[in-house]
């Protein structure tokens, strides 16, 4: 093999790399946001590439004679990078449908803030959930975890392979049920509070019919809401990230 050979065989591993990679950063949480200029992304994913080029290169099929070959390849590539990223976001999404519920059962359904993130309007509890998960999964190192799940997703899905559809929607079904269960469990002990707070406004009305309930009763459950978020959100962050730990180690150790 000659030097242009060589430089042609790498450039065509890396590639392959970066389609992958690149689609995958594209979206995914916290690297994929929008307060992230799309040059740095694009860098970022270019060098991380680089990196592990020499890894995947035994993984990669080889160099095909014509581009429609590349052009399918590199498509398949982009496909599983976007499958992952989405994977990513939805257990991501888990935080801000939590925040959601805590604010409908706070009295705070109507203070929305637009979300950094994703540039969206959202209620204010689910903003703040939402960014202190995604500070906490680069605090704990989770962003490492995600560039290893990447690499690893090439013994799940080989590159120039048939892609199994079917797998991946039961899969990205199953990912969006136990973001929903996740959310449900995060917010239950808001849920259960409020359920409690209306029962006993509901009795308080009864007994005393003249005491205008409703102005007494928001600040009350905005106050209480806060409260019990200070109390709960130690123990919210350690089973959302044990989550989302646990659904990249489905592609880690498959």
């Amino acid at each position: 093999m000659n030097l242009d050979d060589f430089l042609s065989l790498n450039v065509y591993v890396v590639l392959m790399s970066f389609a992958r990679i690149g689609s995958a950063f594209a979206l995914m949480p916290g690297i994929g946001s929008r307060m992230v200029p799309a040059r740095a992304r694009l860098l970022f994913a270019f060098w991380v590439s680089v990196l592990i080029s020499p890894l995947s290169s035994p993984l990669i099929p080889e160099q095909p004679a014509d581009a429609l070959t590349t052009f399918v390849y590199l498509v398949h590539e982009i496909t599983i990078g976007l499958f992952f990223a989405l994977f990513a976001q939805v257990m991501m999404a888990s935080l801000q449908i939590a925040g959601s519920i805590i604010a409908y059962t706070s009295s705070l359904a109507s203070a929305f803030t637009n979300d950094p993130i994703s540039g969206a309007q959202s209620a204010v509890t689910g903003n703040f959930v939402t960014q202190i998960g995604l500070v906490l999964l680069f605090a704990t190192g989770m962003d490492h975890l995600m560039i290893q799940a990447i690499f690893e997703s090439y013994s799940l899905f080989p590159p120039g392979g048939v892609l199994p559809a079917g797998d991946m929607s039961e899969f990205f079904a199953r990912a969006i049920n136990e973001s929903f269960l996740i959310a449900i469990k995060l917010s239950s002990p808001f849920l259960l509070v409020s359920i409690v707070f209306q029962i006993a406004l509901g009795l308080l009305n009864k007994l005393m019919p003249q005491l205008p309930v409703f102005f007494v009763a928001m600040p009350a459950q905005i106050l209480l809401g806060f409260l019990l978020l200070a109390l709960a959100l130690p123990t919210m962050m350690m089973v959302f990230l044990n989550y989302y730990e646990n659904g990249l180690e489905s592609f880690v150790n498959p």
